[in-house]
């Protein structure tokens, strides 16, 4: 039987097999070369030196005068904040109680003793004064807590006492006696202006009190304040046992809180 050749065919534009690439057949050829020659011989470097690990950072500590400003801005707030609260406080009460002044004005002066020695320049008094205080609100009640009162001519204290603890109600008015007494060495110049000014008829007085006073709104009974009272008096003699007649009589009162 006859042997043929057999003809494989090709494919029309089949791609042909590419060669390799020349990097590709040196890397084969060394690492041949190196697994059946000698052994590849790596670069000797000296080991590095040991270097200790590094500390952590000491611990911050806050300065004193740090915490004490933070301290005195906190207490400023507070103070702040309380004053806000008050101021709006009092307008409210402001607003809804429409507060008056009282008045004060002296009533009768009555002289129990007035006697002055012109050999030691001494004048030895005892007063009698009565105020009459009216309350012109509606809703405010008002607490005296006592005070002192004090009588003086031309600047010099003649003599002095207490003001009487009471309250006063809602439009109400009171009378109290206040009884002053004292003994006062005067120089010779205020002792020959007050004889001038009894021969004339025309001694002026001033009666001055301070008063602690509580303001009571409805049920609320507020913090404690100072009233003021100043009556400039002009009277017509000084005589003990004697009626006294007020030819002047202006007074004006002031709150001051404490």
């Amino acid at each position: 039987m006859a042997d043929y050749h057999r003809i494989h065919p090709v494919g029309v534009g089949s791609p042909s097999p590419s060669p390799a690439p020349d990097y590709q057949q040196q890397g084969g050829k060394g690492r041949s070369t190196a697994s059946y020659g000698e052994k590849e011989q790596l670069p000797i470097t000296a080991p590095q030196p040991y270097a200790p690990a590094p500390l952590p950072p000491p611990p911050r500590r806050r300065s004193r005068g740090r915490r004490c400003c933070r301290c005195v801005c906190w207490t400023l707030l507070a103070v702040l904040v309380l004053a806000v609260a008050l101021g709006a406080t009092a307008g409210i009460l402001y607003a809804v109680f429409k507060p008056k002044i009282p008045d004060f004005h002296v009533d009768r002066l009555t002289v129990t003793r007035f006697d002055v020695n012109a050999t030691t320049a001494t004048v030895s008094d005892a007063f009698e004064v009565e105020v009459t205080s009216t309350n012109p609100n509606r809703r405010i009640g008002i607490y005296y807590d006592g005070g002192e009162v004090t009588a003086s001519f031309n600047g010099t204290e003649l003599c002095r006492g207490g003001f009487p603890a009471l309250y006063q109600g809602h439009r109400s008015t009171v009378r109290p006696v206040i009884l002053l007494a004292g003994e006062t060495r005067l120089d010779s110049a205020v002792t020959t202006q007050l004889l001038q000014q009894q021969q004339a008829g025309f001694v002026p007085l001033t009666v001055w009190a301070r008063v602690p006073i509580r303001i009571k709104f409805g049920a609320i009974k507020l913090w404690k304040m100072t009233g003021k009272a100043t009556c400039n008096l002009v009277v017509d003699n000084l005589e003990a046992r004697r009626r006294i007649r007020i030819r002047s009589n202006n007074c004006s009162f002031k709150l001051k809180v404490v």
